[in-house]
């Protein structure tokens, strides 16, 4: 798949799920659906898309249990239904437009330790959610949880791609 696509459908993902809500959260599923279709590394996918989610469930599933922030939509199991959107279409990026990471770990760490604080508080600030701390402590706690979850997310998508015929770590 393109790179240039896959990021895309990830852009176009998050700002739907972030600005409609659960109302949206299923238009994103339909474009995994046809990043589905299109892949040629469906199984690395499906390990990384698995993965991903149930990560995704459990980290901001805590986060939320300890009163982190709060979502300004209703109806949730765990976590919004949009943030699990979220994070299903952030697991097709390790096999496709970020796989130039999965050999630089330590890049890949001040990527999440960038990226994903910078997402989060971008969602905050366009009304998805509220941080329930200070500023400076919910960026510092989200980079040192994203600093060391995307080398995680890396290296799986190497084992992943080693266990994947036609899958190339690039």
């Amino acid at each position: 798949m393109n790179w240039i696509i896959n990021l895309s459908i990830y852009q176009v993902s998050w700002f739907i799920c972030v600005l409609g809500g659960n109302r949206l959260a299923w238009i994103p599923l339909l474009l995994l659906a046809a990043h589905l279709c299109m892949t040629p590394c469906l199984r690395g996918d499906i390990v990384m898309i698995s993965a991903l989610f149930l990560g995704g469930l459990i980290i901001d599933g805590t986060l939320v249990k300890i009163g982190f922030f709060t979502f300004s939509s209703a109806g949730q199991i765990i976590i919004p239904y949009w943030l699990m959107a979220i994070w299903l279409i952030l697991a097709t990026l390790p096999n496709h437009s970020l796989k130039w990471l999965k050999h630089r770990l330590m890049l890949s760490a001040v990527f999440g330790a960038l990226g994903g604080p910078l997402a989060y508080w971008a969602g905050a600030r366009l009304g998805a959610a509220d941080f329930n701390w200070p500023l400076w402590q919910s960026l510092l706690l989200l980079a040192i949880v994203w600093g060391i979850l995307w080398p995680l997310v890396m290296l799986l998508s190497r084992t992943a791609a080693r266990k994947s015929p036609g899958l190339r770590t690039g």
